[in-house]
């Protein structure tokens, strides 16, 4: 029974990640449990990491295996470690130690999804050393790079108000910024403006950028940007469930349901709120990064 955890400073730190669930420790207090390369069985090669995340790598659990399963091959008792999902729970990392997950899901995430060549079929394997998969076609190996998929997120606003909407999936009254995929052939920029109208019927203007996120979730580099509302009539698309305008109260108040209800949820949504909430929302926020 493995009693020990790797070391991240003997750099023989592995992250092992089953279908975006990285391995943490038992209990509630979702600290990663790193594997050394002695935990690991035979045929299972560590990937590593780029240079700037250190000494890092990670491995992808075989999804057909069960968690007890997965855990009985580095021969670690249940009770020591869970595979848990931490999509609410990222403000719980530090900001090193959640970049190098996150990093680790979105390859986790792009193998599971690409285990054979779109070329040829043939079935892909990852390149020694490397980041990246090639296939065991005998006549022409084709090459292939991990991809994600770029994403805006957008809020809107006009002088006194912002634009919410909600998806059906959602629970009930919660509302948060708009979002959607950047088409082939698109600008980000185009991007937020043709999202906003097809959700929303909402004419924009004045786009600019705030900032990224990566959500590897299952595979989104997410592009924030604010954008003011050039018309006000609002025509709901057909995958949203509910579109409103939302005053600042309204959005203050929403904020802090958010942070007493997922404490940890922090994402650039959240931040696009607080930034346009202004300073009191955002020490709220400068507090809560303090406690972690």
């Amino acid at each position: 029974m493995n009693t020990e955890a790797a070391s991240p400073a003997a750099g023989r730190a592995i992250i092992a990640i089953r279908r975006a669930r990285p391995l943490v420790t038992a209990g509630d207090s979702f600290a990663l449990r790193y594997l050394a390369p002695a935990d690991l069985p035979p045929g299972l090669v560590p990937i590593p990491l780029d240079e700037s995340a250190g000494p890092y790598s990670f491995v992808e659990i075989d999804a057909r295996l069960s968690d007890a399963d997965a855990l009985a091959g580095f021969g670690i008792d249940a009770g020591q470690a869970r595979f848990a999902d931490v999509m609410v729970q990222l403000g719980r990392f530090e900001r090193a130690e959640r970049e190098r997950l996150l990093r680790a899901i979105a390859l986790a995430q792009w193998s599971h999804e690409h285990r054979f060549c779109p070329i040829c079929g043939f079935a892909l394997h990852w390149d020694a050393g490397a980041r990246t998969k090639s296939c065991a076609n005998p006549e022409k190996s084709h090459h292939h790079f991990p991809r994600t998929d770029p994403a805006t997120i957008m809020l809107v606003c006009d002088d006194s108000r912002a634009l919410l909407g909600r998806q059906r999936s959602w629970p009930p009254g919660m509302y948060s910024t708009l979002a959607g995929f950047i088409e082939p052939g698109e600008t980000a920029e185009a991007g937020v403006a043709r999202e906003v109208f097809e959700e929303t019927g909402v004419r924009v203007s004045d786009i600019r950028y705030f900032g990224s996120e990566s959500w590897p979730f299952p595979r989104s580099l997410m592009l924030g940007f604010t954008a003011r509302a050039t018309t006000h009539d609002i025509a709901i698309g057909e995958e949203m469930d509910d579109v409103r305008w939302f005053t600042r109260d309204e959005v203050a108040a929403m904020q802090s349901t958010v942070r007493e209800r997922l404490p940890y949820f922090d994402t650039i949504a959240r931040r696009l709120l607080a930034a346009w909430l202004g300073s009191e929302e955002n020490a709220a926020l400068g507090k809560e990064a303090q406690r972690k």
